[in-house]
């Protein structure tokens, strides 16, 4: 049989980058019903554990794992094998994710997302079109209002690819600013793509992509081409998320 428990649940959907995406974090999961296969409760060390199936959702949010706990001491949640969560938002918009496991904790409001066997997947749609994403790890801050992808991070919508070894999306300015910890290495961010009759390849120190508009900007050291003839599909093949 499920078990249905009542707890605290505040915040625990900033797990996922859709509350930085969004914005305000006033719509947190608050006194929130877990639905899991089993539940016990460690007093000793103050846990709550939930196995198997552990999910919740609403007409907004929807949350799943193999395993979550939550450790009361320190208010920090831990989710454990395939991790994936999706938030609704205006206009039709939604954001998911899927990632190996993640950590959140409650009083800082930051949290932090690593992959598994398979890089951390992210999948944004609005009335703009999609963005699909790759990286290794994420840390994020909702009181900074800032993400922070780092290793092999990879972007693409429906005629722009982006490669990058690390970046930062902006909540405030809705960009994600895309650098090399290293720029030296020459693992500096790379884009190619199709936009209004020209194909490209550019790679520089920096380059700021604009979530909803598409715009991209290029600075320091920038190099590559920009041409009028036919794109090449299989220069940069895209990795859309079924």
């Amino acid at each position: 049989m499920k078990i249905f428990s009542i707890i605290l649940l505040y915040s625990l959907w900033l797990i996922i980058p859709a509350q930085v995406f969004a914005g305000d974090a006033k719509d947190l999961l608050m006194g929130a019903v877990v639905k899991s296969d089993r539940w016990t409760v460690n007093r000793k060390n103050n846990t709550e554990n939930f196995r198997g199936n552990v999910s919740f959702k609403n007409p907004d949010y929807s949350l799943k794992a193999d395993e979550a706990i939550y450790f009361h001491n320190n208010k920090t949640w831990k989710l454990y094998n395939r991790v994936y969560a999706q938030k609704k938002l205006d206009k039709g918009a939604s954001v998911e994710l899927w990632c190996g496991r993640a950590s959140f904790k409650e009083m800082q409001e930051t949290a932090e997302l690593w992959r598994s066997t398979q890089p951390i997947m992210m999948k944004y749609k609005s009335e703009n079109g999609v963005i699909d994403g790759f990286t290794d790890k994420i840390n994020a801050d909702n009181k900074d209002r800032k993400m922070v992808f780092v290793g092999n991070l990879y972007l693409t919508t429906e005629n722009i690819n982006i490669f990058s070894s690390q970046g930062t999306y902006f909540h405030d300015t809705d960009n994600f600013l895309l650098h090399d910890t290293n720029p030296s290495t020459g693992g500096m961010p790379m884009t190619a793509g199709k936009r209004e009759g020209y194909n490209f390849a550019l790679k520089a120190e920096t380059m700021d992509f604009y979530k909803e508009t598409r715009d991209l900007k290029c600075k320091k050291n920038v190099i590559g081409w920009v041409k009028d003839i036919p794109y090449l599909e299989d220069f940069a093949p895209s990795r859309s998320i079924k």
